[in-house]
């Protein structure tokens, strides 16, 4: 399996993440039980402001299913085989 290169998406969730043929986005299922099938994930993050600890909302995609809403190796099913890179051999 090759990886294509990064791309910036037009808009939320991804149509698909950056595995070729991914079995995972080629299939219609389940949403991602981490985002809810936004692409989207939310949460807070801590930022040290003079000693004080404060928590900021952020906003990003979707890490779990690279932003694309679809579940990515979903409990109970075998994981995706070990990707295979594009490259100069040996690296």
């Amino acid at each position: 399996m090759a990886v294509r290169p990064e791309h910036s998406p037009s808009g939320l969730p991804r149509s698909e993440c950056a595995i070729e043929r991914c079995r995972w986005c080629a299939r219609e299922g389940s949403a991602c039980r981490f985002c809810a099938g936004t692409g989207t994930w939310r949460a807070e993050r801590p930022v040290a402001d003079g000693g004080v600890v404060e928590w900021s909302s952020v906003q990003e995609p979707c890490r779990m299913c690279a932003g694309t809403g679809k579940e990515h190796n979903p409990p109970g099913e075998p994981p995706e085989a070990p990707l295979r890179r594009r490259g100069p051999a040996g690296c």
